[in-house]
């Protein structure tokens, strides 16, 4: 999905929207959600939501909102221009360089267990849109051990959050934050059940020194 400069969803700048996605898709949505990302008050932010129900981005499941395919696929959307296959192929070998580096790294408190790409350029497009990564990452420690270099990964100097929820999810952000380092035509988040059941996605990094359950993974030819 591509979406353009001055597109609007809903009234909203569409970039925006994209932005609420990505922090929200796979995650229970309410109105405080739309508050905490976008700075909507409350009341507006339940009638945004109604009109993101409306564009067929989120679904009402008893007291909240989820996001739909469509609200997933707009997360990955892009407003860069396509991509040369080399460029898309460059960005890959680089995040995979990435992932070893953190998972050698005893200072993330996350590991990067795996990495599949799916989208445009599993499809075979010559210009994807962009290099879409799903990553599993699993705790580095367990226990007492793991708690406190989280709280060590928070305490850094010049770390600062948008909001508390980002506060909680940040020793597994600032590691999709190193696997993407700011490269255009990059999108990365975790690997979800989305992913996993909706899309075609081809493995292209595994930590070796984790046992992973193979029967769950499925491979597209790229």
């Amino acid at each position: 999905m591509r979406i353009e400069k001055n597109q609007l969803i809903a009234g909203v700048p569409a970039r925006d929207v994209r932005r609420f996605m990505r922090r929200a898709a796979g995650f229970i949505i309410r109105p405080r959600t739309v508050t905490h990302v976008l700075g909507f008050p409350e009341e507006d932010a339940r009638r945004l939501l109604r009109k993101f129900e409306f564009e067929g981005l989120v679904t009402l499941t008893d007291d909240h909102w989820e996001a739909t395919a469509k609200g997933h696929a707009l997360a990955m959307a892009t407003a860069a221009p396509p991509l040369k296959r080399q460029t898309a192929e460059r960005l890959l070998d680089e995040v995979i360089l990435r992932a070893r580096a953190i998972n050698s790294d005893s200072r993330w408190a996350y590991q990067v267990a795996s990495l599949v790409v799916f989208g445009s350029v599993v499809t075979g497009k010559e210009r994807p849109n962009d290099v879409d990564i799903g990553c599993k990452l699993v705790q580095r420690f367990t226990g007492e051990r793991q708690q406190a270099l989280e709280e060590k990964r928070r305490g850094l100097k010049g770390t600062r959050f948008a909001n508390i929820v980002e506060c909680a999810a940040w020793p597994k952000l600032e590691v999709l934050k190193q696997l993407k380092s700011r490269s255009r035509g990059l999108s990365i988040q975790e690997f979800t059940d989305w992913i996993a059941e909706k899309t075609d996605y081809r493995i292209v990094f595994r930590d070796e020194t984790e046992s992973r359950d193979q029967s769950s993974i499925h491979q597209t030819q790229w």
